[in-house]
């Protein structure tokens, strides 16, 4: 097959899944169960380690998380034509050892889109009804009153507007929040009220309330989120990063949340993980550390797999994935 004619048909009789085994036996009957409903003709065969892969053997269609031994499983394979992977985030393929230019490539982008903008209203709602303080006084056993804010009409600034930005902007429109992002190629985004380009962040930041980074790491991301970006914010914002670690830098939240610049900042990823015990981030009341849980949601694997569903479904209808792995983006 000339799989450059993206009219010809794209079968896939054989599916090789990957998972650590600890979690495969949890998910097989899942897989199993989704993946017959959707391609009946379709078998699957499932593999714990590198060393379950039958030898020789050859597969339409690989499905697997970013593996550390994904690229010893695949070399076992006489053949295949096609990965899928389980997460929306695939950075780390780009230093495994296997062709990335052969086999074509989608990954399960918008799974995070509820969960994570779900955490980020949550936080968003932490730091203006002042739960954190309640929770405390509650502990106390103390009753202390106090006059609280509320997101209405505040603003929120989401640097990366894919599906986690896009998800979150329509759940601020909710509370009649002003809605500001970034986009690489800017274009209209429904429920954004101003999309900019990353370069020009800074006349939105000086009136941002609060600041949602949802970047990919990347070689252009790393460290974006730094002292002098911080610094242009308007007094008293909150910081939220749900990105990966290494877009924020933690020593410039610490700097400004001691300048005032930062009334608050909730972390759920950083640069070293786990978080050192000895982080000065750890003792501070103005910070809610979270363990990289934003993107944790029940409904995981039925939406990872419904991807891979949904992109063979296009594959042979309209001649193209909908979540492909840009290998262009790398080389």
């Amino acid at each position: 097959m000339n799989l450059s004619d993206k009219h010809a048909p794209f079968p896939v009789r054989r599916i090789l899944y990957l998972q650590k085994a600890e979690v495969l036996e949890q998910q097989k009957a899942q897989v199993a169960e989704q993946l017959g409903a959707a391609l009946p003709e379709a078998s699957t065969t499932f593999a714990g380690s590198a060393a379950e892969v039958p030898k020789g053997a050859s597969f339409d269609a690989v499905i697997a998380p970013t593996l550390p031994w994904l690229p010893e499983a695949l070399a076992r394979l006489a053949d295949y034509r096609w990965i899928h992977f389980l997460s929306a985030g695939v950075e780390k393929i780009w230093a495994m050892d296997f062709d990335k230019t052969r086999p074509l490539m989608t990954k399960s982008s918008g799974v995070h889109g509820a969960p994570m903008s779900e955490y980020a209203i949550g936080a968003m709602l932490y730091f203006t009804k002042q739960f954190g303080r309640f929770h405390d006084q509650s502990r106390r056993a103390e009753w202390q009153r106090t006059w609280l804010d509320e997101l209405t009409g505040k603003q929120l600034t989401v640097l990366g507007l894919g599906h986690i930005g896009q998800s979150l902007a329509r759940r601020a429109k909710a509370f009649d929040m002003q809605v500001a992002g970034t986009l690489k190629h800017l274009r209209p985004v429904e429920q954004v009220d101003r999309v900019v380009a990353l370069e020009e962040i800074g006349r939105e930041l000086a009136r941002t309330d609060f600041l949602v980074c949802c970047l990919p790491l990347t070689d252009e991301t790393h460290g974006l989120v730094d002292a002098e970006l911080l610094s242009n914010l308007k007094l008293g914002a909150v910081l939220i990063d749900i990105s990966r670690g290494g877009v924020v830098k933690g020593d410039a939240v610490i700097q400004a949340l001691d300048a005032g610049i930062l009334k608050g900042a909730a972390l759920d990823v950083f640069e070293q993980q786990p978080l050192p015990a000895d982080s000065p981030l750890w003792k501070r009341d103005d910070v809610l550390i979270t363990p990289h849980v934003s993107g944790t949601t029940p409904h995981y694997l039925e939406r990872a797999i419904d991807n891979f569903i949904k992109n063979y479904n296009a594959k042979n209808q309209e001649g193209m994935f909908v979540t492909p792995v840009s290998v262009m983006k790398k080389y």
